[in-house]
């Protein structure tokens, strides 16, 4: 199993030229910024809409992080899952969770949903997003298809108001909450 340490540098080495490559692809692509959708579902001022994001986004990360022990409590897959990631989570500091939630959470919704969504649409980017959250052993198959429904959802956040504040804060809390309750249990 990898160190602490060894994870977190890779996280940087993942996530930090996924962030540029977001950011670049949204603006030399389409001349526009990755946290932005050009024409979102809603017709509303900005403030409303990044208004609503954030508390779409909020919502949604209180259900899932209140799901996740009921789930472990009540389902085979997701206690068997739980197990899997409990060997890489178990051995990282409440700062290098933090870490890997804040760069993951931002990095990732600055790729699929700000870059990649706009290009792709929301099911396209979804399966795309799904597919990368896959693991060595047949149970990360829970977690794919976890992923998948959670890019959906993140998604219709996005594509709704146009904001990408909303899916950011919501992925970066779920990652959080849920590396600590793993680390915890």
């Amino acid at each position: 199993m990898p160190s602490p340490t060894r994870i977190t540098t890779l996280a940087f080495v993942v996530y930090s030229p996924l962030t540029v490559g977001a950011l670049a692809w949204a603006w030399y692509g389409g001349d526009r910024f990755a946290w932005t959708l050009d024409a979102p579902w809603l017709s509303a001022p900005y403030s409303t809409r990044l208004a609503l994001s954030l508390g779409l986004g909020l919502t949604l990360a209180l259900v899932v992080v209140a799901m996740t022990p009921v789930l472990v409590r009540r389902t085979k897959w997701a206690r068997t899952l739980r197990t899997e990631l409990e060997e890489i989570i178990s051995p990282l500091s409440s700062a290098e969770i933090v870490w890997l939630a804040l760069a993951s959470g931002l990095a990732e919704e600055l790729f699929f949903r700000g870059a990649m969504q706009p290009v792709l649409g929301l099911m396209i980017t979804s399966v795309i997003f799904g597919a990368v959250h896959v693991g060595p052993k047949p149970v990360f198959l829970a977690w794919t298809t976890w992923a998948f429904v959670m890019g959906l959802l993140l998604g219709l956040i996005f594509e709704l108001t146009g904001v990408l504040w909303g899916p950011v804060l919501a992925h970066v809390w779920i990652n959080q909450r849920n590396m600590t309750f793993i680390r915890r249990h």
